[in-house]
């Protein structure tokens, strides 16, 4: 991979910006001509379980919820200890050692993984709760939930494949030190929020829709935006290495990233049709596909040379 995370004779930058402007475009115009509003309306979501009592499923939804924000605001935010990674320096073009701290521990894109499943959730507990109440859900509650839960599905896929299969292996080839990958946050990070958002689909079956890819699709070209926004003007790094817009294939790059937690969410949906035809089925190959890309112990051994 380090020869693809090089510098070229010209600067790609101003390529990559134009690519990122050209696909929000696209995003915009594909969701008003696919009429996705009222595709959410209908879809998105589910407010109960076939097989599990209403309650338990507010219950685990708001807990869920909980961790997210628990993580976030007392293992991050407000952890005096700070947090540590290794980051892409802007300036120097090279990667260094970093302590991170208050709201700086945000920047991650792992990060706003867990911000994306807590608002998720928090919103799907609200419904939950609402509909055991007998209350009236307002569309657009449902809508921007349907929205975040399609969102949280093609975020926490890719992260827990990304942090298993090329940043973990990676750090232990070139014998950097990837523990901090494993503590209690990191590990909500990279593995529970997967865990969990797989489970509450397999507990609740909801209508998820392949047109819904675009929303994982647009939150990747939102962080890229604040990527270069924060590492030009802001804390001076890339979080990771490779969405740095200079290298020499950042193009190809960004592309296949944008593209990748599409085919994600996309996945999901179609192991989801697979669920709604033979239940058993489908809840083994969802435990199987989560149980590959999550990553709970050293893999030292495994990768080392």
């Amino acid at each position: 991979m380090s020869g693809i995370l090089t510098y070229g004779e010209k600067d790609n930058s101003k390529i990559v910006y134009i690519l990122i402007f050209g696909l929000s475009m696209l995003c915009i115009w594909y969701s008003y001509s696919m009429n996705l509003y009222e595709k959410l309306i209908d879809g998105g979501i589910s407010y109960s379980s076939d097989f599990i009592p209403s309650i338990l499923i507010a219950i685990f939804r708001t807990l869920c919820a909980y961790l997210a924000f628990h993580s976030i605001l007392f293992w991050m935010v407000f952890d005096k200890k700070g947090g540590f990674m290794y980051a892409h320096s802007h300036e120097k073009r090279e990667v260094l050692p970093l302590k991170i701290y208050g709201i700086t521990r945000l920047v991650p894109f792992s990060s706003w993984n867990v911000l994306v499943f807590g608002l998720t959730f928090f919103l799907l507990s609200i419904i939950s709760w609402m509909s055991i109440l007998e209350l009236e859900i307002p569309n657009l509650l449902h809508v921007i939930t349907s929205i975040l839960y399609s969102t949280s599905l093609g975020m926490t896929t890719l992260t827990a494949t990304i942090v298993t299969y090329v940043i973990i292996p990676s750090a232990v080839k070139s014998r950097d030190d990837y523990h901090y990958l494993f503590e209690k946050h990191q590990q909500v990070m990279h593995n529970w929020v997967l865990i969990l958002i797989v489970g509450d689909l397999i507990f609740t079956n909801p209508s998820i829709s392949p047109e819904f890819a675009v929303f994982p699709i647009s939150i990747a070209i939102i962080y890229s935006i604040f990527a270069y926004l924060y590492a030009n003007w802001g804390g001076g790094f890339y979080v990771y290495e490779f969405i740095d817009p200079r290298l020499k294939y950042a193009t190809i790059i960004m592309t296949s990233l944008g593209i990748m937690i599409g085919l994600f969410y996309i996945l999901t949906t179609i192991i989801s049709l697979i669920l709604a035809l033979n239940y058993i089925i489908g809840s083994l190959i969802f435990i199987g596909w989560s149980y590959s890309i999550v990553l709970f112990k050293d893999p030292k051994s495994k990768y080392q040379v």
